[in-house]
């Protein structure tokens, strides 16, 4: 066959073949990642879901660091955002750099009460939209809501739903083994709550028009949510005075109104009026003088209410939280429904509110309370105490007191006061605190402005508390600082997993990346953290009192030992990396008989920081563990809290970089003394321009000489030529063309 023929066949076998590929990849619903291994699909239960770190099975996932929604996030791209894994056997033993990526695009959502989601064998998430706009620009203020396989094989490319405004509320919930999306989303300043169905693509309207929601607090994958709902008096365009408050699940599809006779509604305009609502009506608030509606339970005795307003406060542990205050009384009841209570037969939406003798607490104003200051703790299903970050500075409990079936909190009626219902745990001098997070002994808490992690055992009596502010830590029930860790408070709150801490690091030199970081406080008291924070502060204590005896360090000997210690603290980088040559050219710069600028005294003592011994320095330090796969000691970083996954190339190079501006003397530019550099601006321009100028004169005169020389040279020569040999050099190998004698004839014996 032709070799030519034959060469084109190739070709356009080839591009078939390719064309076949990105045919096939274009026509697929995924993006396909590299397949993880490991024991990743079972059927163990998962931890922390919905936060930005959760565990199922051998491993956790996290969120990679903080990303922004304006990042690069093409597929494959990220590696700040993205989703990682590590094992928890990895976790354990300190190998935080032993991570996979999972979700090769960012995780983000401008609404940190939702973050990562697993079920089955999926892992569910928020991302940035990556689809352009006529002319180009990312609309990436968009956000995608999808899932990957927990293996990364498989990425959807387009999301279940698209949410416009990446702040608003869902959460990923499975009600009869089906995953659902509950969302909230308003258009046309219209708020509607929706559900998608992920199995089968349908996109419900819950509840069109709505005004709080309220999903579950502390278990983020409950499928129930209430609401509130005004009644809408269509004549003049105007809300009635009271409200409703409605409870709805992610699989619900009938809308209770779908046969609604609108004709009958005075002031309805079919043309612009709207009323969907598939949810379960909880509490009706009309009032004895309010006229009936539609929408209105249809209750046929006389009313006794003077019309109802209800606000929402929390839901958790299957009970609902609200206020409620009526036309004739303005205070704040506080009362609780149990999601067990919907059931009943002999309740109704009317007799379901109950007299204001059942409240649990009255408050002086509405902004006395409010959800993100009270944590509601249970003890075998039932109300146990209450946790208030109290806007006076501290935290309380304040205990629940049965009578039957009935509790009531206690009211506090002075800011000293102290019983044994109610009292304070950390001191209102304190300043202002922020719950981050409980578990079955402690509550975690920042303080004021601050992002510093804090933490008391809440399970003791009045008597075990001495209500200071930061004392030192003798038992658990005195407050304690975890280390100088800053979780970031624009983020997720820290997760607490396997006895570790991990948070979104706004710590010293980490604060403009925000990588994840792990801080193991596994079996540690608040005893044990104190004495660790002992130790850890006097990594700092010891440099500056060490050597500030300059009689016994005097500067000359000693220059810039202090900041070389630091950032082996940081880094536990050896000088052979860097120091040993800024040292060697610092020094040839200094003058024959100045002092160094890093001496070899200096030098030693910075290799005496990285491996602490009985004889030197730090023989206080000399404890170790290893910190992926490195023997790290207690005078390091990474020994207390290290980062967890994978900077990014650029975060990476430019905190190494920062540190070393911070903490090494910083190279001044060589001054340029040429003569270039003396010229002016002006004069430096108009030199260019000349030898522009004089360039083309020399030129021009070149070419002109050539020109004479090949019409003399074509005059001489004769009129016939000789022809040239033509040489094929296609197939011959014997033929030496160039003369060199290599041919594989000139190999021949």
């Amino acid at each position: 066959m032709n070799k030519r023929f034959t060469k084109i066949l190739c070709v356009a076998v080839s591009a078939v073949s390719v064309l076949g590929v990105a045919f096939s990849t274009g026509c697929s619903k995924y993006y396909k990642g590299e397949k993880l291994t490991g024991n990743i699909f079972t059927d163990d239960e998962v931890e922390s879901n919905g936060g930005f770190a959760v565990k199922k099975g051998d491993y956790i996932y996290f969120i990679n660091g903080v990303e922004g929604y304006n990042a690069v996030n093409d597929f494959g791209t990220p590696v700040k955002g993205a989703v990682y894994r590590i094992s928890e056997t990895d976790l354990a033993n300190h190998n935080y750099n032993k991570v996979d990526r999972v979700v090769q695009q960012v995780a983000y959502s401008g609404n940190y009460n939702a973050g990562l989601f697993i079920y089955g064998d999926y892992i569910y998430y928020s991302t940035p939209s990556t689809e352009r706009d006529a002319s180009g620009a990312v609309q990436n203020t968009a956000l995608d809501l999808k899932s990957t396989k927990l293996d990364g094989t498989e990425t959807l490319k387009e999301p279940y739903v698209q949410l416009t405004d990446n702040t608003s509320q869902f959460r990923f919930v499975e009600e009869n083994g089906k995953v659902y999306i509950l969302y909230v989303e308003t258009t046309d300043e219209v708020t509607s709550l929706h559900s998608y169905n992920t199995a089968d693509g349908v996109d419900t309207v819950l509840a069109y028009n709505v005004g709080t929601v309220m999903f579950d607090k502390t278990d983020v994958t409950n499928h129930r949510v209430y609401y509130t709902m005004n009644v809408k008096n269509y004549i003049d365009d105007s809300n009635y005075s009271y409200n409703q408050v409605y409870t709805v699940t992610a699989s619900a599809t009938e809308d209770r109104f779908k046969d609604l006779d609108t004709s009958k509604i005075l002031g309805w305009d079919k043309e612009k009026d709207k009323y969907v609502n598939c949810g379960d009506l909880v509490f009706d608030g009309r009032g004895r003088t309010d006229e009936k509606t539609p929408f209105n339970y249809d209750y046929q005795e006389e009313l006794k209410q003077s019309g109802y307003t209800y606000a929402l406060q929390t839901y958790q542990s299957g009970m609902l939280f609200y206020t409620r205050t009526s036309k004739h009384n303005t205070i704040p009841y506080l009362f609780a429904l149990k999601d067990a209570d919907l059931t009943s037969e002999t309740l109704n939406p009317v007799t379901r509110n109950p007299d204001a003798e059942k409240r649990i607490l009255s408050y002086s104003s509405s902004s006395d309370v409010t959800a993100s200051s009270l944590v509601y703790i249970f003890k075998d299903s039932k109300l146990d105490f209450v946790l208030n970050a109290e806007s006076g500075g501290g935290i309380t409990i304040n205990k629940a007191e049965y009578t039957g079936d009935d509790f009531k909190l206690q009211t506090k009626t002075s800011a000293d006061e102290q019983n044994s219902l109610y009292y304070n745990i950390v001191g209102s001098s304190a300043g202002t605190a922020s719950i981050i997070h409980v578990d079955e002994k402690y509550v975690y808490y920042t303080l004021g402005s601050g992002t510093s992690v804090n933490r008391i055992d809440y399970t003791g009596k009045l008597s075990d508390y001495s209500t200071n502010v930061l004392p030192s830590a003798d038992s658990d029930f005195d407050p304690v600082q975890i280390l100088n860790i800053q979780a970031s408070s624009s983020w997720y709150n820290p997760e607490f997993i396997d006895g570790q801490i991990l948070f979104a690091s706004a710590t010293t030199q980490m604060s403009a990346y925000n990588p994840i970081m792990a801080c193991d406080i596994k079996g540690k008291s608040n005893k044990d953290i104190e004495e660790l924070n002992e130790q850890f502060n006097g990594i700092e204590e010891l440099i500056n009192d060490t050597f500030s005896d300059t009689d016994k360090y005097p500067q000359a000997s000693y220059a810039n030992v202090q900041n070389a210690l630091r950032y082996a603290f940081y880094t536990g980088e050896s000088r052979s990396v860097y120091l040993n040559d800024l040292a060697a050219r610092l020094n040839d710069k200094v003058e024959e008989d100045g002092d160094p600028v890093y001496s070899d005294k200096t030098l030693a003592l910075y290799d005496e920081f990285l491996a602490p011994a009985e004889n030197n320095l730090w023989k206080d330090y000399i404890d170790h563990r290893n910190v992926n796969g490195v023997e790290v000691y207690a005078n390091r970083l990474d020994y207390y809290y290290c980062v967890l996954g994978e900077m990014n190339k650029t975060d990476s190079e430019n905190y190494i970089a920062g540190l070393r501006n911070s903490y090494f003397v910083v190279e001044s530019e060589e001054e340029n003394t040429s003569w270039w550099s003396g010229l002016s601006t002006a004069n430096k321009v108009w030199f260019v321009i000349g030898m522009v100028a004089a360039g083309l004169v020399v030129a021009g005169g070149i070419a002109a000489a050539v020109i004479l020389i090949l019409r003399r040279n074509r005059k001489k020569s004769p009129e016939k030529r000789r022809r040239r040999i033509k040489v094929d050099l296609t197939d011959d190998k014997d033929i030496d063309v160039y003369g060199t004698g290599e041919g594989d004839g000139g190999n021949r014996e």
